[in-house]
């Protein structure tokens, strides 16, 4: 009898403990994944990406106005485009890396450009040639969004 009484409590203690181990988990993750994403950021600013990318350094250098690049590169994390908006000049070039774990698009909601299925790893680009604001979404993942903003 004694036993059953000491194996009551024992036993919700440790359903307990399970349950805040997984909780903690899920926080920790979540948690890592947002360090992960904000952390490549600063790399996607970098000029050193861009000549590699675009094969001439001209591409990411600043606009007069220093407000737009001739280029810029938009990463794929976590089922969101870093950064967004993004801002290129008339001409300019963006390129999307997926860095996420399934294949996404970046399509014009007006049909104006698509850069196809990107798979992990691999990127796709497009050239704005016309000034004017750009939004876009993953044909996979419509619930994903972005904005190209070209400027004169």
């Amino acid at each position: 009898m004694k036993a059953k009484a000491l194996l009551v409590p024992l036993l919700l203690i440790l359903g307990f403990g399970i349950a805040a181990c997984g909780g903690s988990e899920d926080t920790t993750s979540e948690t890592g994944s947002a360090t992960e994403a904000t952390e490549p950021e600063p790399e996607s600013q970098e000029d050193s990406d861009a000549p590699a990318q675009g094969g001439g350094s001209t591409e990411s250098e600043s606009a007069p106005s220093g407000e737009a690049r001739k280029a810029e590169k938009v990463e794929i994390l976590e089922f969101t485009y870093v950064p967004d908006p993004v801002v290129v000049q008339v001409g300019g070039k963006v390129t999307w890396q997926n860095e996420d774990t399934a294949p996404h698009t970046a399509t014009a909601d007006d049909g104006s450009f698509d850069t196809g299925m990107i798979d992990k790893g691999k990127i796709g680009s497009e050239t704005f040639k016309q000034p004017g604001t750009f939004t876009y979404f993953c044909t996979v993942h419509p619930e994903m969004h972005g904005t190209v903003e070209v400027v004169e």
